[in-house]
């Protein structure tokens, strides 16, 4: 990037600048303004010419003359790199766009909106080979969660900004909560701190003024969300990444940790011999094909639904309160079939 470039995107607007479009002559006063020497506009509307080649900032036709408009985000990474971004910058930020957008702070990622739009770009007109490579890997690559996956219910989209705000800046957030729908939503004033995503659900962990344990609330269930003028001091012992891994919150109704043992059929242990339950899992195959599994867990809902999901091919041998659970399910489930034959 020459040596001019910096300062002319520096003085050019963008779509959300109060003035939207800049003359060419305005940006070389702008620029006089800093004190950057500017002999020639002709010099500078060279340099134009060259930003827009390289898709870093856009024209239009006013008349008989050209008028300026910056991207989003050019300044930034665009600004330091001779050619805009490296693929390897370009390829990261579509991944991070497509993988963990919904999860970046709303102010961050208005900001970054420009970037990915710039990395987009990069991609799609890239020259070499090496970078049409880039722009084919974000098409080669995708996820699968393991659950059944629902129609994940729908955020209200002036909602999660609320809440993104809040948590960004750490103020008080008012929210108009629903437990259930049709309920009629409750108003709750609580302290933002942190977003979970789950296969099918976003949460909000908040802790309400006064009271110590912190509490979750699911998006799709506020009405509304307002920021407060009141800033708050974030808990200098609160943790998400504990709260989401060692309270074991999200697995539902934790109930404390239990040794489980369970006896898989022929076949059917695989998944958690490739993936253990836990740290002290121990494993002991059988001479009739079967496989015992304990290990050390949390007891939750969550842990109920896992052993549902193999039916009659893993039978619970311990804790005895969970078996006579399955038990009785297990009857209660014969029964729901027998009587629908009859």
């Amino acid at each position: 990037m020459a040596k001019l470039d910096p300062d002319i995107l520096r003085v050019l607007p963008t779509s959300h600048s109060p003035v939207k479009w800049m003359t060419t002559p305005q940006v070389a006063e702008a620029l006089r303004h800093l004190n950057i020497t500017v002999n020639h506009v002709k010099t500078v509307q060279r340099h134009l010419q060259a930003l827009e080649e390289q898709n870093v900032i856009i024209s239009r036709r006013a008349g008989t003359a050209l008028e300026w408009q910056k991207k989003e985000g050019a300044s930034g990474i665009a600004a330091r790199s001779g050619n805009l971004m490296t693929f390897d910058e370009a390829l990261a930020l579509q991944v991070l766009r497509r993988f963990a957008f919904k999860q970046i702070p709303a102010l961050v990622g208005a900001s970054l909106r420009g970037l990915f739009e710039a990395s987009e770009s990069r991609l799609k007109n890239a020259p070499t080979a090496d970078g049409q490579r880039h722009a084919k890997w974000d098409r080669k690559i995708a996820v699968v969660h393991g659950g059944f996956e629902l129609i994940r219910p729908k955020v209200r989209e002036d909602v999660f900004q609320a809440i993104s705000h809040a948590l960004f800046t750490e103020q008080l957030l008012e929210v108009a909560y629903r437990k259930q729908s049709p309920a009629d939503p409750v108003r709750h004033t609580v302290m933002p701190l942190g977003l979970v995503e789950t296969t099918d659900l976003i949460y909000l962990v908040a802790q309400v003024p006064g009271k110590p344990a912190a509490v979750m609330y699911r998006l799709d269930r506020m009405e509304d969300a307002k920021v407060m003028d009141e800033g708050f001091t974030y808990p200098r012992n609160f943790s998400l990444k504990s709260y989401v891994e060692t309270k074991k919150k999200f697995d539902f109704f934790p109930q404390g940790e239990i040794q489980l043992v369970l006896r898989f059929a022929e076949g059917a242990a695989r998944s958690v011999q490739e993936a253990p339950l836990s740290k002290d899992q121990t494993i002991e195959q059988h001479d009739d094909g079967t496989t015992t599994v304990s290990a050390t867990v949390i007891m939750s809902e969550r842990l109920r639904w896992w052993i549902r999901a193999y039916g009659p091919y893993v039978e619970v041998l311990a804790p005895k309160q969970l078996r006579h659970d399955f038990v009785v399910e297990a009857k209660e489930a014969h029964a729901l079939y027998v009587k629908s034959r009859s």
